[in-house]
């Protein structure tokens, strides 16, 4: 499943470097740059939304052109962390540890972030721990009571929405709930973004 979202990935990338300019394409096509989500979450939609996992590579690449992607769309690119089994579970369960203790975790972060998960083990002598500590965040072994109901509250609403969409691969976008961007019918970030800032405003 992995692999080829990551083809994709690394394809935008080097769309991104090579393509100094990118001629507009025609609007999005339902079925074709986008689907609609059967199930669809409207009301639990917080607009523009990454699904990922701390676990896919993948999803560490689209993670580093999240600005660039939200610049040109100009969107908030919110983020959601899909739960498959217990160790996506896992990974949720820290990423959402650090996320309820601030509204903007600095990319740098996030990025040392997913390569510990995925590494699990300490990365040039960093630990989880450590890693929380040096950003001024609360370990996950001495977050209150009340972090952890905000954490559990999370959680459910990924694990939720991961099922209510038929969520079956990552990365992806999903824009109001209700339509889930086609990733591998975009040729660079600059249709990628275009798409984004059309179906944002598709009625509902």
């Amino acid at each position: 499943m992995m692999k080829p979202a990551y083809s994709i990935i690394k394809s935008m990338f080097v769309a991104l470097i090579l393509c100094q300019a990118v001629s507009v394409y025609a609007a999005p096509t339902e079925g074709n740059h986008y689907d609609k989500i059967t199930n669809n979450f409207t009301e639990e939609s917080l607009g523009v939304e990454k699904f990922f996992s701390l676990t896919c590579r993948p999803c560490l690449s689209l993670s580093r052109m999240l600005p660039s992607i939200s610049k040109q769309s100009q969107q908030t690119i919110y983020k959601t962390h899909v739960i498959f089994n217990d160790t996506t579970h896992a990974a949720a369960t820290i990423y959402y540890s650090a996320a309820i203790q601030s509204e903007t975790l600095p990319d740098r972060f996030i990025s040392e972030l997913f390569l510990l998960t995925q590494a699990n083990a300490p990365v040039n002598g960093t630990t989880l721990t450590g890693l929380f500590n040096r950003y001024q965040l609360v370990p996950i072994n001495k977050l209150t009571p009340e972090q952890h109901a905000q954490v559990e509250t999370q959680l459910l609403r990924a694990e939720k929405l991961t099922a209510q969409a038929s969520i079956m691969q990552i990365p992806t976008i999903i824009v109001n709930g209700q339509y889930q961007i086609n990733m591998r019918a975009h040729k660079s970030l600059t249709e990628l973004s275009d798409t984004i800032k059309q179906l944002v405003d598709l009625p509902s």
